[in-house]
Protein backbone atom coordinates (compact mmCIF):
# COMPACT_ATOMS: atom_id res chain seq x y z
CA UNK A 1 0.00 0.00 0.00
CA UNK A 2 1.33 3.44 -0.95
CA UNK A 3 0.28 6.10 1.56
CA UNK A 4 0.44 9.67 0.24
CA UNK A 5 0.25 12.34 2.97
CA UNK A 6 -1.88 15.41 2.29
CA UNK A 7 -1.55 18.84 3.87
CA UNK A 8 -4.88 20.65 3.49
CA UNK A 9 -5.03 24.44 3.51
CA UNK A 10 -8.49 25.82 4.29
CA UNK A 11 -8.14 29.16 2.54
CA UNK A 12 -9.85 32.40 3.43
CA UNK A 13 -9.44 34.74 0.48
CA UNK A 14 -9.20 38.36 1.56
CA UNK A 15 -10.23 41.02 -0.90
CA UNK A 16 -9.52 44.68 -0.29
CA UNK A 17 -11.29 47.32 -2.33
CA UNK A 18 -10.67 51.05 -2.16
CA UNK A 19 -13.61 53.26 -1.30
CA UNK A 20 -14.12 57.00 -0.94
CA UNK A 21 -16.10 58.01 2.14
CA UNK A 22 -17.14 61.37 3.48
CA UNK A 23 -16.94 62.20 7.14
CA UNK A 24 -17.62 65.39 9.10
CA UNK A 25 -14.58 67.33 10.28
CA UNK A 26 -14.80 70.26 12.67
CA UNK A 27 -12.88 73.31 11.45
CA UNK A 28 -13.25 76.10 14.01
CA UNK A 29 -16.98 76.62 14.49
CA UNK A 30 -17.89 74.99 11.19
CA UNK A 31 -18.33 71.38 10.31
CA UNK A 32 -17.22 70.42 6.84
CA UNK A 33 -17.38 67.15 4.98
CA UNK A 34 -14.01 65.68 4.17
CA UNK A 35 -13.40 62.94 1.61
CA UNK A 36 -11.17 60.11 2.63
CA UNK A 37 -9.93 57.01 0.84
CA UNK A 38 -10.22 53.78 2.85
CA UNK A 39 -9.73 50.08 2.16
CA UNK A 40 -12.69 47.78 2.79
CA UNK A 41 -11.82 44.16 3.52
CA UNK A 42 -13.98 41.18 2.65
CA UNK A 43 -13.25 37.58 3.56
CA UNK A 44 -14.40 34.61 1.51
CA UNK A 45 -13.98 31.44 3.57
CA UNK A 46 -14.18 27.83 2.52
CA UNK A 47 -16.93 25.85 4.24
CA UNK A 48 -14.75 22.74 4.37
CA UNK A 49 -13.38 21.41 7.65
CA UNK A 50 -11.03 18.66 8.80
CA UNK A 51 -14.08 16.48 9.57
CA UNK A 52 -15.64 16.95 6.12
CA UNK A 53 -12.28 16.25 4.48
CA UNK A 54 -11.89 13.02 6.43
CA UNK A 55 -15.24 11.86 5.01
CA UNK A 56 -14.23 12.93 1.48
CA UNK A 57 -10.95 11.04 1.75
CA UNK A 58 -12.85 7.83 2.56
CA UNK A 59 -14.65 8.11 -0.79
CA UNK A 60 -11.48 9.13 -2.65
CA UNK A 61 -9.62 6.14 -1.21
CA UNK A 62 -12.34 3.73 -2.37
CA UNK A 63 -11.36 4.77 -5.91
CA UNK A 64 -7.58 4.66 -5.46
CA UNK A 65 -7.73 1.48 -3.38
CA UNK A 66 -7.84 -0.39 -6.70
CA UNK A 67 -4.25 0.78 -7.24
CA UNK A 68 -3.19 0.17 -3.60
CA UNK A 69 -2.87 3.92 -3.04
CA UNK A 70 -4.29 5.80 -0.09
CA UNK A 71 -4.38 9.57 0.42
CA UNK A 72 -4.07 10.34 4.12
CA UNK A 73 -4.91 13.72 5.65
CA UNK A 74 -1.85 14.71 7.67
CA UNK A 75 -2.40 18.38 8.59
CA UNK A 76 -5.19 20.90 8.22
CA UNK A 77 -4.45 24.60 8.53
CA UNK A 78 -6.61 27.69 8.18
CA UNK A 79 -4.74 30.12 5.99
CA UNK A 80 -5.79 33.69 5.18
CA UNK A 81 -4.38 34.76 1.82
CA UNK A 82 -4.89 37.85 -0.29
CA UNK A 83 -6.94 36.92 -3.32
CA UNK A 84 -4.76 37.19 -6.42
CA UNK A 85 -6.19 39.76 -8.84
CA UNK A 86 -8.86 40.58 -6.23
CA UNK A 87 -11.03 37.68 -7.43
CA UNK A 88 -13.27 35.73 -5.09
CA UNK A 89 -13.48 32.91 -7.64
CA UNK A 90 -10.40 30.79 -8.18
CA UNK A 91 -9.72 29.94 -11.81
CA UNK A 92 -6.76 28.20 -13.46
CA UNK A 93 -4.64 31.37 -13.66
CA UNK A 94 -5.30 32.44 -10.05
CA UNK A 95 -4.77 28.83 -8.91
CA UNK A 96 -1.27 28.81 -10.40
CA UNK A 97 -0.46 32.04 -8.55
CA UNK A 98 -1.59 30.48 -5.24
CA UNK A 99 -0.05 27.07 -5.93
CA UNK A 100 3.43 28.60 -5.95
CA UNK A 101 2.83 29.84 -2.38
CA UNK A 102 1.78 26.36 -1.15
CA UNK A 103 4.17 23.86 -2.77
CA UNK A 104 4.30 20.23 -1.72
CA UNK A 105 6.48 19.61 1.36
CA UNK A 106 6.83 15.86 1.99
CA UNK A 107 3.16 15.49 1.08
CA UNK A 108 0.59 16.70 -1.40
CA UNK A 109 -0.68 20.23 -0.86
CA UNK A 110 -4.48 20.59 -1.14
CA UNK A 111 -5.98 24.08 -1.37
CA UNK A 112 -9.64 24.44 -0.43
CA UNK A 113 -11.50 27.55 -1.53
CA UNK A 114 -15.10 28.71 -1.46
CA UNK A 115 -15.60 28.83 -5.22
CA UNK A 116 -13.62 27.43 -8.14
CA UNK A 117 -14.62 28.54 -11.63
CA UNK A 118 -14.55 25.71 -14.16
CA UNK A 119 -16.37 22.54 -15.11
CA UNK A 120 -14.19 20.25 -12.96
CA UNK A 121 -14.51 22.34 -9.80
CA UNK A 122 -10.75 22.31 -9.28
CA UNK A 123 -7.26 22.28 -10.75
CA UNK A 124 -3.88 20.69 -10.17
CA UNK A 125 -0.20 21.24 -10.91
CA UNK A 126 1.58 17.90 -10.76
CA UNK A 127 5.06 19.46 -10.95
CA UNK A 128 4.36 21.35 -7.70
CA UNK A 129 2.34 18.57 -6.05
CA UNK A 130 -0.55 20.99 -5.49
CA UNK A 131 -4.26 20.78 -6.28
CA UNK A 132 -7.31 22.85 -5.36
CA UNK A 133 -11.06 22.34 -5.22
CA UNK A 134 -14.00 24.57 -4.41
CA UNK A 135 -16.73 23.91 -1.86
CA UNK A 136 -19.15 22.73 -4.55
CA UNK A 137 -16.74 20.05 -5.82
CA UNK A 138 -17.81 16.52 -4.93
CA UNK A 139 -15.55 13.70 -3.76
CA UNK A 140 -15.11 12.47 -7.34
CA UNK A 141 -13.80 15.91 -8.35
CA UNK A 142 -11.25 15.72 -5.53
CA UNK A 143 -10.24 12.23 -6.69
CA UNK A 144 -9.95 13.58 -10.26
CA UNK A 145 -7.48 16.27 -9.12
CA UNK A 146 -5.49 13.74 -7.10
CA UNK A 147 -5.45 11.65 -10.31
CA UNK A 148 -3.71 14.52 -12.10
CA UNK A 149 -1.10 14.63 -9.31
CA UNK A 150 -0.55 10.93 -10.05
CA UNK A 151 0.17 12.00 -13.66
CA UNK A 152 -3.12 10.87 -15.16
CA UNK A 153 -4.35 12.86 -18.16
CA UNK A 154 -7.92 13.53 -19.30
CA UNK A 155 -9.52 10.62 -21.10
CA UNK A 156 -12.65 8.54 -21.44
CA UNK A 157 -16.32 9.25 -21.13
CA UNK A 158 -18.49 10.37 -18.21
CA UNK A 159 -18.04 6.98 -16.52
CA UNK A 160 -14.26 7.55 -16.32
CA UNK A 161 -12.69 9.35 -13.32
CA UNK A 162 -10.43 11.31 -15.66
CA UNK A 163 -13.24 12.54 -17.89
CA UNK A 164 -12.44 16.20 -18.72
CA UNK A 165 -15.90 17.27 -17.58
CA UNK A 166 -17.68 16.04 -14.52
CA UNK A 167 -17.45 12.29 -13.91
CA UNK A 168 -20.22 10.33 -12.22
CA UNK A 169 -19.76 9.88 -8.44
CA UNK A 170 -17.44 7.03 -7.55
CA UNK A 171 -16.15 6.61 -11.13
CA UNK A 172 -13.53 3.84 -10.99
CA UNK A 173 -10.01 3.81 -12.38
CA UNK A 174 -9.49 1.90 -15.61
CA UNK A 175 -6.84 -0.84 -15.82
CA UNK A 176 -4.62 1.55 -17.78
CA UNK A 177 -5.07 4.25 -15.11
CA UNK A 178 -4.25 1.77 -12.32
CA UNK A 179 -0.98 0.87 -14.05
CA UNK A 180 -0.24 4.57 -14.65
CA UNK A 181 -0.76 5.73 -11.06
CA UNK A 182 1.29 2.84 -9.68
CA UNK A 183 4.25 3.98 -11.79
CA UNK A 184 3.79 7.73 -11.26
CA UNK A 185 6.59 9.77 -9.68
CA UNK A 186 4.29 10.57 -6.72
CA UNK A 187 3.56 6.89 -5.99
CA UNK A 188 7.25 6.03 -6.33
CA UNK A 189 8.16 8.85 -3.95
CA UNK A 190 5.90 7.57 -1.17
CA UNK A 191 5.88 3.85 -1.81
CA UNK A 192 7.71 0.79 -2.99
CA UNK A 193 8.83 0.30 -6.58
CA UNK A 194 5.94 -0.57 -8.90
CA UNK A 195 6.86 -4.26 -9.14
CA UNK A 196 6.28 -4.52 -5.36
CA UNK A 197 2.67 -3.34 -5.72
CA UNK A 198 -0.07 -5.91 -6.13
Amino acid sequence: MVIIPVDAHLLTLTISTPEIVERPVRVGRETRMQRERIQRMREIKTTRSAASLTESFKEVNKIFGAADIEFRLRHTTADPVEAPKGSEDLDDEVFLMLAKAFPMKNGVSLLLVHRFAGSEGGASKKELGVCAVGDAANDTSLAHEFGHLLWLEHQGDIRDLMNPGLAVPGAPLTKKEIAGVRNSPLARQFGRPSQGLR
